[in-house]
């Protein structure tokens, strides 16, 4: 597990119970990570990020129920022109409404307080 990514889920001991499935995948300069969080109430995180030197070009958070069904999913995947903020959006129960989440640590505290009722 890369540095970064240990430090976050290390900030939030409260929600994060386990991280499962890391792989990375690195061709030159393109750097490829994926990995699945569980949260203490069984829901996973699903992760997808892609770098290009330093910059992240792509993502995708995908927080998963223990039955697997959607809560919410984070991306910047070129659709959804219709958004202010695109291309970084969200879904959520069939919708899709713009997103200021934009990377792992953002996420996880959207659903830190999402957990603490804020």
């Amino acid at each position: 597990m890369n540095r970064f990514l240990h430090e976050i889920l290390e900030s939030l001991p409260d929600i994060v119970m386990a991280v499962e499935d890391f792989e990375i995948v690195q061709k030159e300069t393109v750097v490829k990570q994926k990995v699945k969080i569980r949260l203490f109430d069984g829901s996973m995180l699903w992760v997808r990020e892609i770098y290009v030197g330093d910059a992240m070009a792509a993502y995708s958070y995908y927080w998963l129920r223990p039955d697997g069904s959607l809560l919410i999913g984070w991306d910047n995947a070129p659709h959804h022109d219709e958004i202010d903020t695109y291309p970084h959006h969200k879904h959520l129960a069939g919708r899709v409404e713009a997103s200021e989440e934009r990377n792992l640590r953002d996420v996880l505290n959207f659903i830190q307080q999402f957990f603490d009722g804020g």
